[in-house]
């Protein structure tokens, strides 16, 4: 067994980022091209946050297999097999010519994105110590905004410049870049899997480690911390990744670089808050009371959201969204304290699952929002940042029950 160094852990750890920062950038290129998108297919609200939101059904509903299939085959192999999906799904979103081709194209990239994390968590918790785990996982986090970096202000200039569809090009080119990048170069770092083993002896383990998820979700803790980890980034990215733009331009009459402007902000936010939330963790005795009040922010700046009138308070709401949101960083931490050695990576598998299914369920739900919520007087803004504030309540008020 060959025994690498911090360094290599730490370049390797690098180059598997470049595969969350393209992820980032897939699952936030609706909040700018959403506007684009509605006048080429002419879809209605309804339909874009289904196709937007069919990434993250596909994102979430593989993780519990992908948190398998990594121990099983290895972190390698496993970010190999997955991640030709996204150059297919971009290229595919790119020609597009219907709704059907779009929604196709993102369930492909939901696919080859989903392993894009969830590999980097492992790496971190199988190979540095427990007390940096919060630190590393804010850093990687963070870095992984710079793909939220290029779906704001140069994403919108592109799209106006070249069309959107160049968009969707420029990203299937990074993926495949990503990919060589990867091979050559993430190496050595699966010792713990057993490649003696045929593929029918690995996938019989797999189905037999599908059993081991039945002890998690007999545990009442399980629950709690599902909830939170259901509604937080949920509410971030419905923002961010699907109405953020046609807020500013439908209700404040602003441009389409405007938007791209503020997303750039939220960017740069993601970029640095995560690394101070995990400098910053409480720890494992305290960290619950943290927990049960801080999200709190994020329930009344979407109410807050829904009613002003005023574009800069607005703004000044959505920037406090995403400061606060990097409190999933704790959340995480949360799930690999609570938990045996044995079970952690599985835990994390499902709290990756929450988190995206998270974000599916609430950006389905904010396209009927209007519908459920219709308000006297109010726009369609109003009814969706209403409803991501009472999912929020509704999943916090879970975590503070259960949790305890």
């Amino acid at each position: 067994m060959q025994t690498l160094s911090l360094k290599q852990l730490r370049l390797m750890l690098a180059f598997l980022l470049t595969g969350f920062i393209l992820s980032q950038a897939y699952r936030t290129v609706g909040g700018v091209l959403s506007v684009p998108l509605k006048n080429e297919f002419l879809l209605d609200n309804e339909t874009l946050s289904n196709i937007v939101g069919s990434f993250h059904v596909t994102f979430g509903s593989l993780q519990l297999l992908i948190g398998i299939w990594v121990d099983c085959f290895g972190i390698r192999r496993t970010i190999l097999s997955f991640a030709p999906f996204t150059v297919i799904g971009a290229v595919l979103s790119g020609m597009a010519t219907s709704p059907e081709m779009l929604l196709i194209g993102q369930i492909l990239l939901g696919l080859g994105c989903a392993p894009a994390f969830l590999v980097c968590i492992v790496l971190i918790s199988r190979n540095f110590p427990a007390q940096k785990f919060s630190s590393m996982y804010g850093i990687a986090l963070g870095l992984g905004s710079i793909g939220l970096i290029f779906t704001s202000t140069p994403l919108a200039m592109i799209s106006e410049s070249f069309g959107w569809r160049s968009c969707f090009y420029i990203l299937a080119v990074g993926s495949f870049l990503s990919w060589l990048l990867i091979y050559f170069t993430v190496k050595d770092i699966d010792d713990t899997v057993d490649f003696s083993l045929t593929f029918k002896q690995k996938m019989l383990s797999a189905l037999h480690a599908v059993s081991g998820y039945k002890v998690l979700f007999k545990m009442r803790h399980t629950w709690g911390i599902l909830s939170l980890l259901f509604v937080c980034y949920a509410a971030f990215l419905t923002l961010r990744g699907l109405w953020l733009g046609p807020l500013l331009v439908e209700r404040f009459g602003q441009s389409l670089v405007f938007a791209g402007n503020l997303a750039l902000v939220l960017s740069i936010i993601s970029l640095f808050s995560p690394s101070l939330f995990g400098r910053f963790d409480p720890g494992t005795g305290n960290r619950y009371r943290f927990l049960c009040f801080v999200p709190w922010v994020m329930v009344i700046g979407f109410i807050v959201l829904a009613l002003s009138p005023s574009l800069w308070v607005s703004v000044t709401c959505t920037i406090v969204i995403a400061i606060v949101n990097s409190c999933s960083v704790w959340q995480v931490a949360d799930v690999r304290d609570i938990y045996p050695k044995e079970m952690q990576g599985r835990a994390l598998a499902l709290g990756n699952s929450a988190f995206f299914l998270g974000v599916s369920f609430m950006q389905s739900l904010s396209g009927n929002a209007h519908a459920i919520l219709a308000i006297n007087g109010m726009d369609v803004f109003a009814s969706v940042f209403f409803m991501c504030a009472i999912v929020m309540t509704a999943g916090i008020a879970g975590y503070i029950l259960l949790r305890r």
